[in-house]
């Protein structure tokens, strides 16, 4: 199946987009999110999309970064489309803080940005380019964490924005068209189509954990066991989504028979088993 044929179809399973939804896509100007923007881009009319571009510049590598901005820039303009761009400094901020993970911080901002560029143009859907091998890099950085069912259920197609910053952005949707594809399928359709994209060296740096996963980790688990070890993370993630949705649904109806005022009838709730315990106290939360 082609790149585009498997788009359509994970934007039709998931429900990630409407005729007429307006769309404001990520694009750091690296290969997945280059992918991204022109199988969106060919895909517009028979979908009913607007689309519009939007690239976050950091202030983390130099030159190098507004380089990649510049190729944004051009890059929206040769597809016409209307293209938002902000140049910020993570390592300022982390400084005048005197504390934070760098990685966090430019994340914040990063979806910040977006989700206040969507809210201002009235967007309903900001698509990221996360892959099939992001899925299962998320699935084992959380594993090593000490994640529970939540968290091993990694990054949901489409969940609605939720986070610091973003309080404003109501309505708003982030969508991951590209949850299904391998990176080695969107390079093969970048190459094909003549494509030119930007390479952050950042993502190189095996300090971080989900580089070390990448390209330390990840390669020798596919050695072990073969190829498809992304893919059945990836679907066990999925597999847990739906559990979590399920449980929560019941833990939900459990709950409104144990309020008592503002608290939780205490003989009810140690009634109950551990683990739906745990639920009840985070939804109660």
């Amino acid at each position: 199946m082609n790149l585009h044929k498997k788009v359509r179809e994970s934007l039709r399973k998931s429900g990630m987009v409407s005729r007429g939804d307006r769309v404001l896509v990520a694009v750091s100007g690296g290969p997945d999110s280059v992918a991204l923007l022109h199988v969106l881009y060919n895909l517009q009319d028979e979908l009913g999309l607007h689309l519009e571009v939007a690239h976050l510049e950091h202030g983390i590598r130099g030159e190098e970064a507004k380089d990649d901005a510049r190729f944004v820039r051009e890059l929206a303009e040769r597809l016409n489309l209307p293209v938002h761009i902000k140049e910020v400094s993570v390592p300022r901020m982390r400084s005048r803080a005197g504390k934070g993970n760098i990685e966090a911080l430019a994340r914040r901002e990063r979806y910040g940005f977006l989700a206040e560029v969507a809210r201002q143009r009235n967007l309903d859907k900001i698509a990221t380019a996360h892959t099939q091998d992001d899925q299962a890099e998320t699935v084992l950085m959380w594993l090593l964490r000490g994640a529970g069912r939540k968290g091993l259920g990694g990054m949901a197609p489409r969940q609605p924005v939720n986070f610091a910053g973003a309080e404003s952005s109501n309505g708003v949707t982030i969508i991951r068209p590209l949850l299904g594809a391998t990176k080695e399928a969107l390079l093969d359709f970048l190459k094909q189509n003549g494509l030119e994209y930007r390479l952050d060296r950042s993502n190189d740096d095996t300090a971080f954990l989900r580089n070390w996963i990448r390209f330390e980790l990840l390669p020798r688990l596919k050695e072990r066991l073969d190829a498809g070890v992304p893919s059945r993370l990836a679907q066990m993630a999925e597999v847990l989504r739906d559990e979590e949705m399920l449980l929560n649904a019941l833990a939900r109806q459990e709950l409104e028979g144990l309020r008592a005022n503002s608290g939780l009838r205490r003989d009810g709730f140690l009634g109950r088993p551990k683990a739906m315990q745990r639920r009840l106290l985070r939804l109660w939360i």
